[in-house]
């Protein structure tokens, strides 16, 4: 059994690393179905205080993450940096120090999920960066 294991390193790391992958896609699109709704809130909410979406996000409103993935984050950025960073016109681009305080101050149960989400694409490159590093150097 040690000799097996020993000669599969390899193997056996990257298909641990395959299914920590698939399993954080699954996470995160479950987040993705959970956040949609509160997306929608937020963005009714935002629209009756400030009259519109920021640009990127006013034109990636109708974005999915099966269909449309790279729009999908325009569409979350101005809830996401708003919730991450410090306030900054690189993060926060087209949006008033209102607004960025409006998105901070809405209810928990309504920014939690998007902040979960965060973090799950954080785990999710990290884990592809390790799995590039360990197919290329092993």
């Amino acid at each position: 059994m040690k000799k097996f294991l020993i000669d599969n390193l390899n193997i056996i790391n990257m298909s641990l690393g395959i299914t920590l992958f698939i399993v954080m896609l699954i996470l995160i699109f479950m987040s993705y179905v959970i956040n949609d709704e509160k997306y929608k809130r937020i963005v009714i909410l935002y629209e009756e205080k400030f009259g519109c979406l920021p640009a990127t996000a006013n034109l990636a409103r109708t974005a999915s993450l099966i269909v449309t993935p790279g729009i999908y984050f325009a569409k979350l950025q101005f809830i996401m940096f708003s919730l991450i960073f410090p306030y900054n016109k690189v993060f926060n681009n087209d949006m008033s120090i209102e607004a960025y305080h409006f998105i901070r101050s809405l209810p928990k149960e309504l920014t939690t999920g998007f902040k979960i989400e965060a973090i799950f694409w954080f785990v999710e490159f990290s884990v592809l960066i390790c799995l590039v590093i360990i197919y290329y150097l092993l």
